[in-house]
C-alpha cells in the first residue's frame, strides 16, 4: 500500500463557487466599476469644471449600465462553475469579475494602451481572486459588504445629484405675468440657412417654415456667434460673445453668468429645456441654470448601457449598436477585430425631434395658466445624418451625406409643423412667440472643409431666423439687415417683459420694428483653438475671429493670416480681397471693431510657425 504524499493533507481543497457567490461577485464588480467611474466623473465636472458628457442621473445610469454588463458576464460564469466544478471554482469566478471591474476602471484613462490595460486588469484580478478564495467565508463576507456599501453609496449619490429639475424659486403667477406671451425657442442644431428652401434652396426642405413665413418676420442675414454648439448656445442664453461666456471643447461656461431662464423665472415664467444635443447643450454647459425643468440625456436602459466605459470602447459600441439594430456583422466585427480604445466624447442615446416635441408637450400640459418659456434643440440634421428612413431617402435616395442632411432638415421642418398644430389645438398658438433658428451651420466641401467648428466661413455662420408672434411681430416681413444671435438673450427677456438692459445686447424687436440694425450688436464670431485638430482644421494654429458688416466678411486666423470677402456679391467666398488696395484700406477698420467688442488690445502678436 502506497503511503500518501506528506503534503496532501496540508493542501487546501479547491473552494467551490455557488450560484449565490457568482451573483454577489457580479454585484461587487458592478459596485467597484460604477463607484470609481462616478467619483471620477463628479470630480472632473464639479472640481475641475470639465465636460464629462454625462447627465444629472449619471450615478443611477452608470449603476444600471455596469449591472447589465456584469449580469451578462455572470451567466456564462455561473454555467462554468456549475458544469466544470473540478477546476472552475471561486478563485476563477472572483478573478473574472475583478478583472472586468479593474479593466472598466482603467479604461477611464486615455493614456494607457488598451492591451496594457487588459494585461494589468487580469493581473490585479488574479490577485483579488486568489485572496477571496483563500478563505471562502471571510472573502465572500467582504465581497457582500463591499457590494452592499457600494450600491448604497451610488444610490445616495444619485439622490443628491440626480433629478430632472433644477427647481429654482418660481414666483407666484400674477395678473401681469398672465398677460405675458409664451415663448418657444426652437434651435435646429447644425442647420445652415443656405440649405433651407425658405432661403431659396432648390430642394423643398422647409415647406412648413415657408408657410409660417407668411405669418412671421424672417431675417435674411442672421449670423451665429460661434461655429459649433456649446459656445453658440452659451452666447444666445447669456448675451455675451462666445469667448466671454467661457464655453469651449473641454469646459462649460462660467458659472457666474446670468441666463435667460433665470431672468424669465424671476418674472413668473415656467421654464423648460429639452435638448437633443445632450453632450454640448446639456445641463453641464450651464445654460440650464434657472430652468424649472431641463432634460438632456434620456433616463432609459439604453442610456444606462452607454454610461459605462465598456460600452464606450470601439468594440463595446459596435456590440450595442449591433444588438439594438439587429446588425450581427457589427457584433462579429467587434469580436474578430477588437478595439478597446474609448471615445473621447461619450456616445449617448439619440433623441429625435419627435421625442423632444413629446417631452415638451408632456411638460407644457402641466403648466396650468402660467406663461412659459421653452427651449427645444433638434439634432436630426447633425452628423451622422440619420433622420427617420422616409426622410433619409427623401432626396436622391440618401446617397450622400448632403442628401441625408437635407432629409434631416425636412424631418425637423415636419416636426415644427406638428408643434404648431398642437399649440393651435391647445389654444396656445395665438399667445405664443415662436422663434426658429440654428446654433450654427455645416460644411460639405466648401473651402475643402467638412463638418463644423473648424472655420468661420458663411456656411457655418449664416443661420435661419424666423419669429412668429401675432400682434407683436409683423407678418410676411423679410429683414435684410444683418443681425447677430448674440442678441437672442436680450430679445427673449424683452418678450418676457423685462426692462431694456436686463441682458447684454439689443432686442431684435428693434430690427423687425424699424427694418434697421442701427444700435444693435455688430456681427462677430469666434472659434476656439481645437483639441486634437486635423491637418485641415483652420483652428489648429489658434483661435479665429471674424466680423461681418454690410460690405465685407473679415477673418483673422491664429497664425496671423487674414482674409476679407465681399460676401454680398461673393456668397461662396472664393475671392479673397485682403491683399488688394481696397482690402488693405478696410482691414484696420475690422481689426478695430473686434478690439472694441472684446475690450482688449487686438490683434495678438503673430504666432511663429515651425
Amino acid at each position: 500500500m502506497t503511503a500518501p504524499a506528506p503534503n496532501d493533507a496540508a493542501r487546501p481543497a479547491r473552494a467551490a463557487a455557488s450560484l449565490a457567490d457568482v451573483i454577489w461577485l457580479a454585484l461587487a464588480g458592478t459596485a467597484l466599476a460604477a463607484v470609481v467611474h462616478v467619483a471620477q466623473t463628479e470630480f472632473r465636472f464639479r472640481v475641475l469644471e470639465e465636460f464629462t458628457w454625462s447627465s444629472r442621473e449619471f450615478a443611477w445610469l452608470s449603476l444600471g449600465g455596469y449591472l447589465a454588463w456584469f449580469i451578462a458576464a455572470a451567466i456564462p460564469v455561473a454555467l462554468l462553475v456549475t458544469v466544470a466544478r473540478r477546476w472552475a471554482g471561486l478563485r476563477l469566478a472572483a478573478t473574472i469579475f475583478a478583472s472586468l471591474a479593474v479593466f472598466a476602471i482603467l479604461l477611464l484613462s486615455q493614456k494607457i494602451h488598451p492591451l496594457s490595460q487588459l494585461i494589468l486588469a487580469i493581473g490585479l484580478g488574479s490577485v483579488i481572486g486568489t485572496r477571496v478564495a483563500a478563505d471562502r467565508m471571510r472573502g465572500m463576507r467582504w465581497v457582500r459588504r463591499f457590494a452592499i456599501g457600494g450600491l448604497l453609496a451610488l444610490g445616495v449619490t444619485g439622490l443628491l445629484t440626480g433629478g430632472r429639475l433644477s427647481r429654482p424659486s418660481v414666483p407666484a403667477a400674477s395678473a401681469a405675468s398672465a398677460e405675458l406671451p409664451n415663448v418657444v425657442l426652437l434651435i435646429l442644431d447644425t442647420v445652415r440657412a443656405s440649405s433651407l428652401s425658405l432661403y431659396g434652396y432648390a430642394r423643398p426642405t422647409t415647406p412648413v417654415l415657408e408657410r409660417l413665413a407668411k405669418e412671421s418676420t424672417v431675417f435674411d442675414a442672421a449670423f451665429s456667434a460661434a461655429p459649433w454648439t456649446a459656445p453658440s448656445h452659451a452666447s444666445m442664453m447669456t448675451g455675451l460673445w462666445a469667448s466671454q461666456a467661457g464655453a469651449d471643447y473641454l469646459n462649460p461656461m462660467y458659472d457666474s453668468l446670468t441666463t435667460v431662464a433665470q431672468v424669465l423665472t424671476a418674472r413668473g415664467y415656467s421654464t423648460g429645456g429639452f435638448m437633443a444635443n445632450a453632450g454640448y447643450a446639456g445641463y453641464q454647459l450651464g445654460i440650464s441654470r434657472g430652468f424649472s425643468h431641463y432634460e438632456d440625456f434620456p433616463f432609459s436602459f439604453r442610456q444606462a448601457l452607454w454610461s459605462t466605459t465598456l460600452s464606450q470602447t470601439g468594440s463595446g459600441k459596435l456590440i450595442l449598436e449591433g444588438l439594438e439594430n439587429g446588425e450581427r456583422w457589427k457584433i462579429r466585427n467587434a469580436i474578430t477585430h477588437p478595439n478597446l480604445r474609448t471615445e473621447t466624447v461619450r456616445k449617448s442615446q439619440p433623441q429625435t425631434a419627435a421625442d423632444i416635441a413629446h417631452l415638451f408637450f408632456a411638460w407644457r400640459d402641466g403648466q396650468a395658466r402660467r406663461p412659459y418659456f421653452a427651449m427645444l434643440n433638434f439634432m436630426d440634421a447633425h452628423a451622422p445624418y440619420e433622420p427617420p428612413e422616409e426622410f433619409r431617402r427623401r432626396f436622391n435616395k440618401g446617397k450622400t451625406e448632403n442628401d441625408r442632411y437635407d432629409g434631416g432638415i425636412a424631418y425637423e421642418d415636419s416636426i415644427i409643423g406638428s408643434i404648431v398644430d398642437r399649440l393651435r389645438e391647445r389654444g396656445d398658438l395665438e399667445h405664443t412667440v415662436l422663434i426658429v433658428t440654428a446654433d450654427h451651420g455645416e460644411q460639405f466641401g466648401e473651402h475643402n472643409l467638412d463638418s463644423h467648428g473648424n472655420s468661420l466661413y458663411l456656411p457655418l455662420l449664416h443661420v435661419p431666423l424666423l419669429v412668429r408672434a401675432p400682434g407683436r411681430v409683423p407678418a410676411g416681413q423679410r429683414v435684410s439687415s444683418i443681425v447677430s444671435l448674440r442678441d437672442m438673450a436680450a430679445t427673449l427677456v424683452d418678450l418676457g417683459g423685462a426692462p431694456a438692459g436686463t441682458m447684454p445686447g439689443t432686442s431684435l424687436a428693434h430690427a423687425w420694428t424699424t427694418g434697421s440694425n442701427d444700435g444693435m450688436s455688430p456681427i462677430m464670431a469666434e472659434a476656439a483653438a481645437a483639441v486634437n485638430p486635423s491637418s485641415k482644421n483652420l483652428t489648429r494654429f489658434g483661435p479665429i475671429k471674424a466680423t461681418i458688416d454690410s460690405a465685407g466678411h473679415f477673418i483673422h486666423y491664429g497664425d496671423g493670416r487674414e482674409a476679407l470677402f465681399a460676401w454680398r456679391t461673393d456668397s461662396a467666398e472664393v475671392n479673397d480681397i485682403a491683399a488688394t488696395p481696397e482690402g488693405q484700406a478696410a482691414i484696420p477698420r475690422y481689426r478695430a471693431a473686434i478690439s472694441k467688442l472684446l475690450g482688449v488690445g487686438w490683434p495678438p502678436p503673430r504666432t511663429r510657425l515651425h
